[in-house]
């Protein structure tokens, strides 16, 4: 089955080592049986933000995800690594995810009301209790308005 995203789910890795979590979490979702990418990961976001800010793509968008139960068939999953139930995410990775949130918004017509902490659909605090439930949002307005490109409209309903 394809994925047709209809929303972005942002996730953490409520991991605070920054030894190549990408590995890590690559290894251990593999472990746990989810389905390798096209691209070749067995990563079930679609997106991962290092603490860098670096952004690595590990599944493609039409590939189904593994990152929210009942929502890999209509997402997009985006993880930022570290915990942010303790640490805040870095400038680098703040910008990172902004910019991806407008490309990806832009790209598939959505609206700021399509952003969704990982939290709004399972018992968790995923992306962080550090971070509010709107953070995303809040992120993707202020990254829009910076980048000021002619982009679809999303509107703010």
């Amino acid at each position: 089955m394809q994925n047709n995203p209809t929303k972005i789910i942002v996730h953490h890795s409520a991991d605070i080592t920054q030894t190549d979590q990408l590995a890590k979490i690559n290894e251990y979702h593999k472990e746990r049986d989810f389905p390798v990418s096209s691209l070749g990961y067995y990563v079930g976001y679609h997106y991962l933000i290092n603490h860098a800010g670096q952004l690595t793509q590990t599944r493609k968008i039409e590939d189904e995800g593994a990152h929210c139960i009942g929502l890999n068939f209509d997402s997009i999953g985006i993880c930022m690594e570290g915990n942010f139930d303790i640490e805040l995410p870095t400038d680098a990775q703040k910008a990172t995810l902004g910019n991806l949130l407008v490309e990806l918004c832009a790209q598939f017509n959505f609206d700021v009301t399509d952003i969704f902490p990982h939290r709004c659909f399972r018992n968790t605090s995923c992306y962080g209790n550090l971070l509010s439930p709107d953070w995303a949002r809040i992120l993707f307005l202020d990254y829009k308005d910076k980048n000021n490109e002619k982009i679809p409209m999303c509107s703010q309903n």
